[in-house]
């Protein structure tokens, strides 16, 4: 069996040149996007880089890890960071809104080994440029997927899927392969934990499952152009039963789908850590060791716990989906719960057409 990924994503700063409406900086208070004084320092950020690349190798598992912020190229020292994170042979990707991706900030990261590079892109020009609150927001960022694209380096062109822009997603592709962009996908929207279900931006299970059903389509009409991503957590949900998830159930094992809890972590530019980058339960701080908050921690215990989950959810599919954690909670106030966005019994509707 191929080894899996030990992954962490961590923000290296919260400054950022852009206001998005939807950023989780903003659901935590800071609305300008402004570094406070509790930002790790070099050598702690060198620090976790270290214990994630000695706690994989003694699990026998690989060790990426995603910078994000903010934005990470607004952190003074992120080549430097970079610099080490390819020294301990951790495989870096870039989470980062593009616009300050320059030819040369491009050969720069190429020259760090950055495995892949994901920029936002949440719609046309025009709600793109709402959702950032700045004017110069899409030019730069699709002229910073055209610079990295021209290195030679990986660019995933991300859209957060709301009501504002569920209709755009076509239009994102063809930007998306018009800057070069190697893939392009949708993620779905975390909505304010005070509004739930009653956000404006919030898509509910049947609306997911038009989306789903539409990003099918466009994958065929545009294969030979862009890899169209069908990666998201639900879209597990398709997947036909097979000896592998037989397997899996039978033996109560854990195979894929939302990986909260198993193998991955999320630490805060202040050393706090999450479950989930999108889940803000706070379970420690990163100084307290990888090995020890996987394995120790009751939330992340509680979240490998598929049994418990399985009685929640009313699911047979935890082994190889479990939905996401954090809307869950966002939405019902318990992570256990049913993923208010899940669209099985669609599926399983017409599937009896």
């Amino acid at each position: 069996m191929a080894k899996r990924h030990l992954y962490i994503q961590g923000d290296s700063t919260n400054d950022c040149n852009l206001k998005c409406s939807h950023c989780y900086h903003n659901n935590e208070g800071n609305v300008d996007h402004i570094q406070d004084d509790n930002l790790m320092s070099l050598n702690e950020v060198k620090s976790m880089i270290d214990d994630l690349a000695e706690t994989a190798k003694r699990w026998e598992m690989i060790p990426r890890i995603a910078i994000s912020g903010g934005d990470p190229l607004m952190r003074e020292d992120h080549l430097e960071i970079l610099e080490y994170a390819c020294k301990k042979k951790v495989i870096t990707n870039l989470l980062t809104n593009g616009t300050l991706i320059t030819p040369k900030k491009a050969r720069e990261l190429l020259e760090q080994k950055v495995e892949a590079i994901q920029v936002s892109l949440d719609g046309s020009k025009r709600t793109h440029n709402k959702i950032r609150r700045k004017d110069f927001a899409y030019d730069m960022a699709i002229e910073g997927i055209r610079n990295a694209s021209k290195e030679g380096l990986n660019v995933t062109v991300a859209m957060t899927l709301m009501q504002s822009n569920k209709k755009e997603f076509e239009d994102v592709i063809q930007n998306a392969i018009l800057a070069g962009a190697k893939k392009v996908g949708f993620k779905t929207y975390n909505p304010d934990s005070n509004l739930g279900i009653k956000d404006p931006e919030f898509i509910n299970a049947k609306e997911i499952y038009e989306m789903v059903k539409e990003t099918e389509r466009l994958n065929e009409k545009y294969r030979d152009k862009i890899n169209v991503l069908q990666s998201d957590v639900l879209w597990q949900i398709l997947e036909k039963e097979n000896e592998v998830i037989k397997t899996a159930k039978e033996q109560n094992k854990y195979l894929w789908g939302c990986s909260a809890g198993f193998r991955m972590l999320s630490i805060l530019s202040d050393g706090t850590v999450y479950p989930c980058r999108r889940l803000p339960i706070k379970i420690g701080r990163i100084s307290d060791g990888i090995g020890n908050l996987i394995l120790e921690n009751k939330v992340m215990q509680n979240l490998r716990d598929l049994n418990k989950m399985r009685e929640n959810t009313l699911c047979d599919k935890v082994v190889h989906c479990r939905g996401c954690r954090a809307i869950a909670y966002a939405v019902t106030g318990d992570y256990m719960a049913k993923d208010p966005m899940c669209f099985k019994e669609y599926v399983q509707g017409s599937s009896q057409d």
